[in-house]
């Protein structure tokens, strides 16, 4: 096997270990928030969506830095510096005092991990250009597949064992994880050489290609799906009736979520080395948007069920669309740059998002939020179209200079 086969089966597992405890906790954090004495649930709301915002706003400001670091050192020290990051600091909220503790570590986590993130740009750089389609798919099956089976342990674990605990073994299957990446994976960084001259922001940012309007695409993205972040464990207690038990039916309706997200992942390493990126996207946002419209209109925890599935079969497929196109459109050696960039618009994006959907949610209705969602979904495809216009234009542009 080659080098990048290895590599890709050993992060399929690390990513898959790493999502298994990021799932195991942080679903539940609502419900965390009230056994730390926050009892109103409109209060509950506003914690519950600083702490879902705060981490991806701290990671907005740092992902850059990350990415710059990942061209100039190397991509899997990035990666074993995210993987140990999250676990000490997600084995730490076990020992929260108080909900303010609790955020301000949601905010380090931020600051310090992007597992995710970081595993994609290695694989990225890693992977012939022909198979890059391939391989970023599976890699988005291992993480929604973890997420699955967190997700479905979590919700027992949590009324088995308490909050607290499932927080301190989160942290240790990340440590695990980040055993398995410095152990494991082999990278072959040979550092691009510096210029000789001092270059302007600007020469910096045409360097990185044609695909920087793709990063609004991604902002879009994840304001859409982070929309509901804060509020669907709110949403779900609400049709529940009561707390007790309701962390089990979250992890049941997010696990069957995430086994939509996997079959998207598992289709998306056959096709997106086939069809232009451009023509799933639009597929994924119709269908996404048909998902949330169908969501806000549930009575029963029952049809949550089939209806988290049908919109994650679609929403997952965004990332690994998204990810593949920007890969093969910027050169290898800012490769890091452009996907640290891209999880600063990710980052802002899961900041804008669970911050709208909670104030959608105290101001108007907790249903209202996921029929947001699905406009912005909708507005996702004309925005798409232009954005792909602007590239093409640009690359026009390049080539005439050159």
């Amino acid at each position: 096997m080659q080098v990048w086969q290895i590599n890709l089966i050993i992060l399929w597992v690390t990513q898959f270990c790493s999502s298994v405890g990021f799932a195991l906790s942080m679903p539940f954090a609502p419900y965390f928030i009230q056994t730390l004495g926050v009892t109103d649930l409109n209060a509950v709301k506003l914690w519950a969506t600083l702490a879902a915002a705060g981490a991806p706003l701290s990671m907005a400001i740092m992902a850059p830095i990350w990415g710059l670091l990942a061209d100039r050192f190397g991509r899997k020290p990035m990666l074993l510096r995210a993987t140990f990051g999250a676990g000490i600091i997600i084995g730490s909220m076990a020992f929260s005092p108080n909900v303010l503790v609790f955020v301000l570590l949601r905010i380090m986590q931020g600051m310090f991990s992007g597992v995710a993130a970081a595993g994609v740009t290695l694989v990225a750089c890693n992977t012939p250009e022909e198979r890059q389609g391939f391989a970023l798919g599976c890699l988005s099956s291992s993480l929604f597949s973890g997420n699955m089976f967190g997700l479905f342990i979590g919700g027992f674990l949590a009324e088995m064992l308490g909050y607290r605990n499932t927080f301190l073994l989160s942290g240790a299957l990340l440590m695990l994880a980040g055993l398995l990446v410095l152990f494991g994976v082999r990278e072959k960084f040979t550092r691009a050489p510096q210029p000789s001259s001092r270059i302007t922001w600007r020469e910096k940012w045409a360097a990185l290609g044609p695909g920087t309007p793709l990063l609004l695409l991604v902002v879009w993205m994840s304001v859409g799906r982070r929309m509901d972040g804060a509020i669907l464990p709110i949403f779900i207690q609400e049709l529940h009736g009561r707390l007790e038990g309701a962390a089990i039916w979250s992890g049941l309706i997010n696990g069957a979520g995430s086994v939509g997200a996997v079959l998207a992942g598992l289709c998306g390493s056959v096709v997106m080395d086939r069809y232009r990126p451009a023509v799933l996207a639009r597929w994924i946002a119709g269908g996404a948007a048909l998902g949330m419209i169908c969501t806000g209109l549930a009575q029963s925890l029952n049809f949550l069920l089939p209806l988290r599935f049908a919109y994650m079969l679609f929403a997952a497929g965004f990332d690994p669309v998204l990810n593949t196109w920007l890969s093969k459109i910027t050169p290898s050696n800012h490769k890091g740059a452009i996907f640290g960039l891209a999880q600063m618009a990710r980052s802002c994006g899961m900041t804008l998002g669970p911050s709208i959907g909670g104030i959608i949610a105290r101001v108007i209705t907790t249903r209202a939020v996921f029929w947001v969602s699905a406009t912005i979904f909708l507005l996702f495809i004309p925005l798409m179209l232009r954005c792909e216009q602007v590239m093409t234009t640009k690359n026009r542009k390049a080539q005439t200079a050159e």
